[in-house]
């Protein structure tokens, strides 16, 4: 841990207590802030088991981890844990009960928030009216709730802090596995929600022509993936599966050793943009107005614009509520493996 002197403003609190893309999608304000008050005191809250996503930032000073299934007892635990910390500014990232819970006279001056375009948003998920002037990214909605204390977008997008006995560690893993650095493919299968999966016999197709054309992947994701990745190596065992065996920080390392990662939109698509390894991330029924779109230039992203009923949700559903799902299967594996063809040359 890093520890600073007394700055103008001596000590920011900052509160995003999940996802794994939410909490990545932080760090260009971490690095602004530690760019604006060099020598501040900068804390964040976050739920335990997304802790390492910034566990080793060199401008975070300290992690203070909120339990996975916590309750009032640790939310009454954690403001006081805040009060008496006497911090200068909190931001809060989040915008739920549990944050304004957290920050509830914790200052004497209002508390900033994440601004969620939650009106617009229901207008667009609810009756298909886009009333978004611009599309905002959440990193850059995370920046405006420091808007107050000057700082900047530097540009330079999200980043993760890894250790170099992970790279040793999962470097190893690699090479048992057969796999060469930058000589092999990321597939994330899994999502949160059934309507942000790309269909498993998709994937399948997909895996079969990049072995059918010399190319070779691993399967990432946590343990709730393993039935997709188990699926993916019955019908194609030469595939190396890393599902529910890897921690985030793990992942994060093969993820910067891949050529690409092909991914539905989830938190692994954020971490790998943020280890600088391009995505091709398939799209459903979520949005870029919805702010989580890639942001690497080298990234494409595929979708149907044409299929109107998208988005149906902001966080997805756990069905196509129309019952046809077209705005993933009319997806189909040949157009992805052009794109992979096209930018990487296969």
């Amino acid at each position: 841990m890093q520890i600073y002197p007394d700055s103008e403003h001596k000590k920011i609190l900052l509160i995003r207590l999940s996802a794994i893309g939410d909490i990545i999608l932080t760090t260009p304000l971490i690095r602004a802030l530690r760019q604006r008050f060099p020598a501040a005191w900068i804390d964040f809250i976050t739920k335990s088991k997304y802790a390492d996503l910034l566990r080793f930032h060199p401008a975070v000073s300290q992690i203070y981890e909120f339990p996975d299934h916590g309750g009032l007892t640790d939310l009454r635990t954690a403001r006081q844990w805040i009060r008496e910390q006497r911090y200068d500014i909190i931001l809060d990232l989040h915008r739920n009960v549990r944050s304004y819970a957290l920050t509830w006279r914790q200052l004497h001056q209002p508390v900033p928030r994440l601004e969620k375009f939650a009106f617009r948003r229901f207008l667009l998920v609810k009756f298909g009216i886009n009333c978004y002037r611009e599309v905002v990214p959440v990193y850059r909605r995370y920046l405006r709730v420091a808007g107050h204390l000057g700082v900047q977008n530097d540009g330079l997008g999200t980043e993760l802090f890894i250790p170099g006995e992970i790279f040793a560690h999962v470097d190893r893993r690699l090479q048992e596995a057969g796999l060469a650095v930058k000589r092999f493919f990321a597939i994330a299968p899994g999502a949160g929600f059934a309507t942000k999966r790309w269909p498993i016999e998709y994937f399948i197709e997909l895996g079969r022509n990049l072995f059918q054309n010399g190319q070779v992947f691993c399967i990432l994701g946590d343990r709730q993936d393993r039935p997709l990745a188990k699926q993916i190596r019955q019908a194609l065992p030469e595939a190396v599966d890393f599902t529910g065996r890897l921690s985030l920080l793990d992942s994060a390392a093969v993820l910067s050793r891949a050529r690409a990662l092909i991914t539905n939109d989830t938190g692994l698509m954020h971490m790998a943009e943020a280890v600088k390894t391009p995505v091709v991330a398939l799209f459903g029924s979520t949005t870029r107005e919805l702010g989580f779109f890639p942001m690497l230039p080298e990234s494409e992203v595929i979708e149907n614009p044409e299929i109107l009923c998208r988005p149906c949700s902001h966080v997805g559903r756990h069905q196509c509520p129309k019952g046809h799902f077209l705005c993933m299967r009319s997806l189909e594996p040949k157009k992805v493996f052009a794109v992979l063809q096209q930018t990487f040359g296969i």
